[in-house]
């Protein structure tokens, strides 16, 4: 109802979460049932080709290149269709994070075509202009195989006619339901008004104000609409039964689980997600807040389906026996990784409190513990846009408290006694893959000692080392050998000066490391949470 009284006033910006190539169909049929006019669609031109470019066109897709590097023509002309857009009142989607998210979370998001929207923005005053979050789930993706391909070190495959004429046979399979949720909308003028004004300056009031916004300024405008739009899609992002059930499975350290102890751990989880917000796909809880064993059986069964989860001998009901196969452990993760968001200051803290030696820690030491983890991981997650890091470690640190799962004693905290207190091992294991990559990607940056090496290979030779090291046991976590989140890694240890940029596609070691040693302290303390 916000999105349709918004529109009432001006245009839309739909920026939806991208997780799948459904996608494209979902908002505009969602609007078209609303009796809300639909959004022109911002596709690749990686998606314009036959038969499917035309019919995607008459449906309301305009095709624009993933790159506008060198193209200054091209990107002028883009700049002005957007504007004639804004300027008529049309409705436009695009997904700012760019492509699809093969690991489940929200990718960062691109500044590129929301930079034009913006520049249209101010060169267009009067015009109001809604930025409006979408969140679209699902409980299976119809791209798993290929992700999990991907993620494990295969190429990415290119969009081709028979990849996508398969779709209505997919969509014949079991993979659940879909969900669509609004955020609150983001209204251009108040992100303008704001950001001016954390600047001490005032908004212009020329028929241009592009041109009285200096570049800094117009950047940091970009960047906070854009980081804004993406916590608010993280927040109304419903818990689905299957990456309910993908949490507490990956969560719980033994090799299976009983039914009784996956609804049992789904009923905390669920108290903990209603403590923070979450939303819930309707089946998921009854009127009293309890999980109904039903849903969860069924999101079982889903799993089930597609291989992604395995239930033991002739046992059924409460004595039956489910795990994950290690090999299809990554495409759970994506699951997972849906709802990862709501967990992950909390999981910070845990890390800090349950790694290493164990022993209590002042609460500055955990602050500047977690502080340091945040930044390493600061590619990997989307904090809040409206808050400082001291708002959002004390925040999570009172909920921590406030719920008995950790305790003050003597002036240190440490995890509390009890099934409270167990609860923030569970948290820890959540981030437990990320910090085996991170080993995984210091260990790899021993190869750049001797001498620099092509980006694309040091990836392969790294891959290849987290297998032998998976075979070996020092890696547990077959999801840990994600490619993804290997480059992902390969960003973070750069802004740390562990590894960096050489000539041309090649990476070196960085100036933050003497030799082996460093490394060897650095995989260290990601070992033991930052201690």
């Amino acid at each position: 109802e916000k999105a349709r009284e918004a529109a009432r006033g001006g245009a839309l910006i739909l920026l939806p979460s991208h997780k799948s190539h459904i996608d494209y169909l979902v908002l505009s049929d969602v609007m078209y049932e609303n009796a809300m006019s639909p959004p022109l669609i911002a596709a690749g031109d990686n998606l314009n080709f036959w038969p499917i470019g035309g019919p995607l066109r008459g449906a309301g897709a305009f095709f624009i290149r993933r790159s506008f590097r060198g193209k200054k023509l091209y990107a002028v002309l883009v700049d002005a269709y957007l504007r004639k857009l804004l300027v008529e009142g049309f409705n436009i989607e695009f997904f700012l994070e760019g492509g699809r998210s093969r690991t489940g979370k929200l990718l960062s998001p691109k500044f590129g075509l929301l930079s034009m929207v913006v520049d249209a923005c101010l060169m267009l005053p009067g015009k109001k202009v809604t930025f409006v979050p979408v969140s679209i789930g699902y409980e299976r993706v119809i791209e798993e195989r290929s992700y999990v391909d991907e993620q494990s070190g295969g190429e990415k495959t290119k969009e081709n006619i028979g990849g996508l004429l398969k779709t209505p046979k997919v969509l014949s399979s079991r993979y659940g339901r879909l969900y669509l949720q609004f955020g609150d909308p983001l209204f251009f003028d108040d992100a303008l008004r704001e950001t001016l004004e954390d600047r001490g300056r005032e908004v212009p009031t020329g028929a241009d104000r592009k041109k009285s916004i200096d570049a800094a300024t117009r950047r940091a405008l970009v960047q906070s609409i854009a980081h804004r739009v993406v916590y608010r899609i993280n927040r109304v992002t419903v818990v689905t039964p299957a990456a309910l059930v993908a949490t507490v499975v990956l969560a719980h350290e033994r090799r299976g689980i009983s039914l009784t102890d996956l609804v049992t751990n789904a009923q905390t989880m669920s108290d903990t997600l209603g403590r923070l917000g979450a939303r819930f796909a309707g089946p998921i809880l009854d009127s009293k807040g309890v999980v109904r064993k039903e849903t969860i059986e069924a999101a079982t069964r889903l799993l089930m389906d597609g291989k992604l989860m395995t239930r033991h001998g002739d046992a059924e009901g409460d004595d039956a026996i489910y795990s994950v196969p290690e090999e299809r452990r990554i495409a759970v993760e994506f699951y997972k990784n849906n709802i990862l968001h709501f967990f992950v200051p909390s999981a910070m803290i845990a890390a800090t409190l349950v790694n290493g030696a164990g022993e209590p820690l002042s609460e500055a030491v955990a602050r500047e513990r977690v502080r340091q983890l945040s930044r390493l991981f600061k590619y990997e997650f989307m904090y809040r846009a409206d808050a400082t890091f001291d708002d959002i470690f004390d925040d999570a640190l009172r909920q921590m408290l406030e719920a008995g799962e950790v305790e003050r004693v003597a002036g240190r905290i440490q995890p509390a006694d009890g099934d409270a207190g167990a609860r923030v091992a569970t948290y820890a294991m959540m981030l437990r893959t990320y910090f085996e990559t991170y080993r995984l990607a210091v260990r790899g940056a021993g190869a750049l000692l001797d001498q620099p090496m092509a980006r694309k290979d040091w990836v392969k030779r790294t891959l290849v080392l987290g297998n032998r090291l998976y075979q070996t046991g020092e890696l547990e976590l077959r999801e840990s050998l994600s490619k993804m989140r290997l480059e992902t890694a390969l960003k973070g240890l750069k802004d740390l000066d562990v590894i960096r940029n050489a000539d041309g596609n090649e990476i070196a070691i960085g100036r933050a490391i003497d030799g082996p040693a460093t490394l060897e302290e650095l995989e260290a303390q990601l070992r033991t949470g930052g201690r």
